[in-house]
């Protein structure tokens, strides 16, 4: 039996991904084979890591599905400026240094651009501040992420808020199988963060922060695995996004949802979104907050994105002339 095209480019990018990312100090990254072709012309994607400033290994299966027609690279913190309290400490700060780095990178042509998580609020400021400056931002794509300060949710007391949370619990059930064994055996010691979490912010024992933002990060995932360096740039950048307030946005966004929302905040993609950037539009995907950004299910987003490319890359000529 023949291996398939799909698991070759697969394992391809993970043999990639497992040289690249020994180099802790490069901004840029390729994240699949086309990304190595000096003389390639193909469109080039630039995806901004996630909370933890260098995980581009969430990365490799979307990069692999785009490997046919697409360079991808990712974006990631260099190991030698995640101390520095000024780096991260915005998220105006880190997109400052990330625009400019992807400039001398790539200085001209059109930009598609995105980010998973809190990369997707990184990438908007990034795309602003590229646009300021007279660049073609092509497309900005948000992969399960909007920034919070945008006064345009429901609160979690709505009547609406706590019923769509209800209706979000059957789909845990019925798609058990797209959380990790090692996510799932964590479920209920997060869950129950969250809860006491919950349950301070309410009381009042946390001041100057939302609901979502007062608990911390620690009871989402696990931070014992990183760094103390790294532990810090996370709790810094995890900060930054909730002060971080957009600005409105014009360009082209498609912003692709997770349809498994966790259990205990709904992030309200699209109602947020059309707040600042009423044209972007909301793709939702099977799957979890993680679970979307692996195969299976990560083919129903590469299918979308890459078709999106295309057609935006085609429409660059006519626009030009």
């Amino acid at each position: 039996m023949g291996i398939s095209p799909c698991l070759e480019s697969a394992r391809s990018t993970s043999a990639l991904f497992s040289r690249v990312s020994r180099n802790a100090e490069r901004v840029i990254m390729p994240i699949n084979e086309r990304a190595l072709r000096k003389q390639d012309v193909s469109p080039a994607f630039y995806c901004v890591h996630d909370i933890t400033g260098g995980a581009l290994s969430e990365f490799a299966q979307l990069a692999s599905h785009l490997d046919r027609t697409t360079r991808f690279f990712g974006i990631q913190a260099p190991a030698s400026l995640m101390p520095d309290p000024d780096f991260a400490g915005s998220i105006k700060a880190i997109a400052a240094h990330y625009a400019e780095v992807l400039q001398e990178f790539q200085p001209e042509g059109p930009l598609f651009l995105g980010g998973f998580c809190a990369g997707a609020i990184i990438a908007l400021e990034i795309a602003q501040r590229l646009q300021a400056s007279r660049r073609n931002i092509a497309l900005l794509v948000a992969i399960d992420a909007v920034p919070e300060n945008t006064c345009a949710e429901l609160r979690p007391w709505h009547p609406h808020y706590v019923l769509s949370l209800m209706r979000n619990v059957p789909g845990w059930f019925k798609h058990g199988g797209l959380i990790r064994e090692k996510d799932s055996h964590s479920l209920p010691r997060r869950c129950w963060n969250n809860v006491i979490a919950i349950g301070k912010a309410v009381l009042g024992r946390q001041h100057n922060q939302s609901l979502h933002g007062g608990y911390s990060i620690a009871g989402l995932m696990n931070l014992a695995r990183y760094s103390p360096v790294q532990r810090q740039f996370i709790n810094r950048l995890y900060s930054a996004c909730f002060d971080y307030a957009p600005k409105p946005y014009s360009g082209n966004v498609v912003v692709y949802e997770a349809n498994v929302k966790p259990l205990f905040h709904l992030p309200q993609l699209a109602s947020r979104w059309h707040g600042f950037a009423p044209q972007a539009e909301v793709v939702a995907i099977t799957g979890t907050h993680l679970s979307m950004m692996r195969d299976p299910y990560v083919d129903q987003m590469a299918r979308d994105l890459q078709q999106r490319i295309a057609v935006l890359t085609s429409e660059q000529p006519r626009r030009a002339n």
